[in-house]
């Protein structure tokens, strides 16, 4: 006989509220669905087939951009209980987070110039790029190629970083654009030699950490006009693995470190700094667009060991 499995709420989202399941729906499947509204955790969950409503608040569902919230769960039978897993909510275009700077610069910056870079707000429309952030080359520093060493990126805030395993299979998007600078191949900046996305996870690999990047080739570079570009989120599409050896190309990616990255993001950025001199880059709509939702199945069963992946044991 199967052992029944319970299921129990830990913790509650943002917006928006739980609810257990009305009787009749849980019985029979009759309308009305959403019962009690669970206000306290840790609450089991009592409705069939451990399900529970999510009801998001008209005002929310109007004006946030990105998750409508997350909440963890655990679930135990007569064999053991797990740890914790996290429910993402999404609304219907997927959108898990995103920085369309309509307000401000949310707290972007940059790094790499020795020279500190500012980032700035333009609350103005230029094609695609409306209401976007900038900034631009404040320090040069020469090697006898003719590289700029200084390379510098736009560095994102904290609200794209912790466990991002919902991004599996999903896409990061963004508009970079350029008013100022000689992006010619003659001036490109280190050719063949920069990525245009580094994440980093410093909790990975039992705490040495680990930085993926997606190297500018892959692709097709940036030339200064606005370009939109739509990176997939899975270790097949271009990704490399820092080798923490300057001596060594970085290198392919398995799947299961690609997933522990997502996991546990501790840091972010995306280049800036393309060519041997002074140049301005503007970058806008930034955002992370999960893949269609598949449930418990969003992530490969195999990479479920563990909350942050560290236990995967997917094929290589």
């Amino acid at each position: 006989m199967k052992s029944k499995t319970v299921t129990t709420i830990t913790s509650l989202p943002d917006t928006g509220t739980l609810h257990q399941l009305t009787h009749v729906f849980s019985n029979h499947g009759y309308d009305p669905k959403a019962g009690q509204t669970i206000t306290t955790v840790p609450s089991e969950v009592t409705g069939s087939k451990n399900r529970i409503v999510y009801k998001t608040d008209s005002f929310g569902y109007r004006s946030q951009s990105g998750e409508w919230g997350r909440f963890n769960y655990t679930a135990r039978d007569k064999e053991g209980e797990s740890k914790e897993g996290t429910v993402v909510l999404v609304p219907p275009n997927h959108v898990i987070i995103e920085s369309d700077f309509f307000f401000s610069t949310e707290n972007w910056t940059t790094v790499g110039n020795r020279a500190k870079n500012e980032v700035y707000h333009e609350p103005t429309t230029r094609g695609v790029m409306s209401y976007y952030i900038y900034a631009f080359d404040n320090s040069l520093n020469t090697n006898r190629e003719g590289d700029d060493m200084d390379v510098w990126y736009f560095q994102l805030p904290p609200k794209f970083y912790g466990w991002q395993g919902i991004m599996y299979r999903g896409r990061l998007e963004f508009d970079l654009s350029s008013f100022g600078g000689d992006f010619s191949d003659e001036y490109r900046n280190h050719p063949g030699k920069l990525n245009l996305v580094e994440i980093t996870c410093s909790k990975c690999s039992i705490n040495r950490g680990e930085t993926i990047g997606f190297p500018i080739n892959a692709s097709n570079g940036f030339n200064g006009k606005t370009k939109r570009f739509s990176l997939e989120m899975i270790e097949t599409a271009g990704w490399l693995k820092d080798p923490k050896n300057s001596l060594h190309q970085w290198e392919p990616i398995s799947k299961c470190k690609f997933i522990e990255v997502l996991s546990g993001i501790s840091n972010m950025r995306i280049l800036g700094d393309f060519t041997r001199w002074h140049e301005s880059v503007s970058i806008d709509n930034v955002r992370f667009v999960g893949d269609t939702p598949q449930g418990r199945y969003h992530l490969p069963v195999c990479a479920q060991k563990s909350p942050d992946a560290r236990k995967c044991d997917c094929e290589e």
